[in-house]
């Protein structure tokens, strides 16, 4: 039988997000600067630099689901089966990590330590990231309280990259200088934000201890009852609210990627100041901010789903005023930022939503897949990350885009279209999809927990 659960302390609820922010100051090293530590720093080739990124986006894709896999077949007892992985994952995610951002022998061999740094601290971050939000279902089974550390977890999310943002590459650069080596300055600021990403997920794993097996058996499962690999993989295709919300968060990270992508061309070429790209940037992330504040009482007044689907709704909106109407980079920016709440409620919805997947799959199944359909979180934002390239270069392509060229009527239109209406197609899919399939609303989800806690 699984360990009976009781209400979380105030203290837990508002620190849950803890580790979000250290993985953003954590991760954020790679999103905004890994092609350039290739090329700038490492000195790689730009083959060989385009080699490296290929095959660790490949990996990094793969990642997801063995990473559920292997999150859901270990069991850790000296600190619970989630809870564990706070403690475990983060020192060895950051040690490889570092191999990422290192500069070390011949151009080859620094190619190949940097995949090797890539490829191992992405599996492990993958787990220990999993474990974190399947701790969102196991510690409670509390709509209300899986709601507020969502919302929790979104807010430190927002607060990671709004810091990140504004240090991340003064400390790279203030190192590089004063060591005299550009390069050892990010290696530095890798081992900063990787000390402080250990120490964030070591607070909420001691925090947590009063419920480190909530919602975990306490019986030892033999060989035979374990789950299978093709008993998880069931689990999506018996479970439509998990791929509707999969497709919906796809749509919604396509549209946030092709948006940061294309923000430089568009402030360069359409409203002609590209020195305002860092305001807008640091903006969005101070209205995911913001979002996040409000999502948590919307959500229970009138459920997730309802949030969510009126969330996608201020985003199309947004996105096509900004398609239809004729802006200066003022106008832009205050319809962006008011269209981007959009964005980031549903950046603080999603752990409580896929929460509730994990109880629509047990309900159905009879078998509970937390870590392996939590893990799941990442995948959409995965391949949008993969498929975003494709668009941005399909954009520019399309509007015969030459480096530092006139402003064309045709480069304009390219680009108007690229940073809004192609993200409203597939927000607009999404949020089509995600109306068909997710059916789980408040009251289902008591009835599917009521029915669950009675088989066993």
């Amino acid at each position: 039988m699984e360990k009976e659960t009781k209400q979380l302390s105030k203290a837990v609820i508002n620190s849950y997000g803890l580790p979000s922010f250290g993985f953003q100051m954590f991760v954020n090293m790679e999103v905004f600067f890994f092609a350039a530590f290739l090329t700038d720093f490492a000195m790689i080739p730009v083959a060989i630099a385009g080699t490296v990124m290929m095959i660790t986006s490949i990996f990094d894709i793969l990642w997801v689901p063995t990473a559920g896999v292997i999150l859901e077949k270990s069991n850790f007892k000296f600190g619970g089966k989630y809870r564990s992985w706070l403690l475990v994952g983060p020192p060895f995610a950051a040690l490889f990590f570092i191999l990422q951002f290192s500069k070390i022998g011949s151009v080859t061999v620094n190619a190949v330590i940097i995949t090797i740094g890539f490829i191992v601290s992405h599996l492990i971050w993958n787990v220990f990231y999993a474990a974190h939000i399947a701790m969102n279902n196991s510690m409670t089974t509390i709509r209300e309280e899986r709601i507020s550390m969502a919302s929790n977890r979104g807010m430190f999310n927002a607060l990671g990259a709004i810091v990140f943002a504004f240090t991340g590459i003064k400390i790279a650069t203030s190192i590089g200088t004063s060591v005299g080596n550009p390069a050892m300055g990010f290696t530095l600021t890798v081992v900063i934000t990787g000390a402080l990403m250990i120490l964030s997920n070591l607070i909420l794993y001691s925090m947590t201890k009063p419920y480190a097996n909530h919602g975990v058996s306490t019986k030892v499962v033999s060989k035979e009852d374990k789950m299978k690999i093709g008993e998880m993989l069931k689990q999506i295709v018996v479970n439509p609210p998990l791929i509707g919300l999969m497709m919906a968060e796809l749509g919604r990270y396509l549209g946030r990627f092709v948006i940061f992508g294309l923000a430089f061309y568009y402030f360069k070429y359409v409203v002609e100041n590209v020195l305002v790209v860092a305001t807008f940037m640091t903006g969005l992330n101070v209205v995911c901010f913001f979002g996040a504040m409000i999502t948590a009482p919307l959500a229970k007044k009138f459920g997730e789903k309802n949030t969510y689907i009126l969330s996608l709704c201020i985003f199309i909106i947004g996105l096509m005023t900004v398609w239809l109407l004729p802006m200066n980079y003022v106008s832009f920016m205050v319809v962006m930022f008011i269209a981007y709440l959009g964005y980031g409620m549903p950046d603080a919805l999603g752990v409580a939503m896929y929460s509730a997947t994990v109880d629509y799959g047990e309900w159905k199944t009879g078998k509970n897949a937390r870590g392996f359909i939590m893990s799941l979180i990442s995948l959409p934002i995965k391949t949008a990350i993969f498929v975003r390239s494709i668009i941005i270069t399909a954009v520019l392509v399309s509007a015969n885009y030459i480096p530092d060229m006139e402003a064309t009527p045709e480069l304009i239109q390219g680009l108007k279209n690229g940073i809004a209406l192609v993200p409203s197609i597939f927000i607009g899919l999404g949020l089509i999809i995600i109306v068909v399939l997710y059916k789980i609303t408040p009251e289902t989800q008591i009835k599917m927990q009521e029915e669950i806690a009675a088989r066993k």
